[in-house]
């Protein structure tokens, strides 16, 4: 699960681990992408505008593909046998630290793909000369916080209260310093 392989050119990075292929999102993906933010649970733990209507999730969509194509960007889609299952991007990015957020489809949950991509990227991302690696989850997402903790992630004392989807939410968040990156 640990071995990565990576194609550098310019704007394309592919990553690959033993199953799974990050890479830029296609435009053949946009149905797949779409019906990932639109399910019930990735609305509920990954904020997400309402695409309640097809001109606004196609918008989105084809925002994020650009973005998966810029070289300052770190979004992936995350490809099981050239199925597009999740996606991985960054949040925010602060000298050498860096944000991720990522979700799968629930159809492909409990299988261990979420832990394997952030494990990739979290390796990527030490190639790419960042120190620190950092995620959040509400803290009622007990499998984030999981998927988080396999990757060697610890919780930091941040705790953010987001308003979301008319609910209040506790945001905890996680770190991995590249200190700690043997325990990956």
């Amino acid at each position: 699960m640990g071995r990565i392989e990576k194609e550098d050119k310019m704007t394309n990075t592919t990553i690959k681990t033993d199953r799974l292929t990050l890479d830029r999102i296609r435009s053949e993906d946009a149905d797949d992408l779409i019906e990932i933010f639109r399910h019930k649970q990735v609305k509920a733990t990954y904020m997400l505008p309402d695409l309640d209507d097809d001109a606004s999730a196609h918008e989105l969509f084809e925002r994020i593909r650009v973005m998966s194509e810029r070289s300052d960007k770190y979004v992936r889609g995350i490809y099981l046998k050239n199925k597009l299952i999740g996606i991985i991007n960054d949040t925010e990015i602060t000298n050498s630290s860096i944000e991720l957020g990522y979700a799968i489809h629930p159809d492909f949950h409990s299988k261990g793909y979420a832990t394997e991509a952030l494990k990739a990227m979290i390796d990527y991302l030490w190639e790419r000369g960042f120190d620190e690696i950092v995620a959040g989850a509400f803290e009622e997402n007990a499998a984030s916080i999981r998927v988080m903790e396999k990757c060697g992630m610890t919780r930091l004392s941040k705790v953010d209260s987001i308003d979301y989807r008319e609910k209040s939410h506790n945001c905890v968040y996680f770190s991995i310093k590249r200190a700690n990156a043997t325990a990956i």
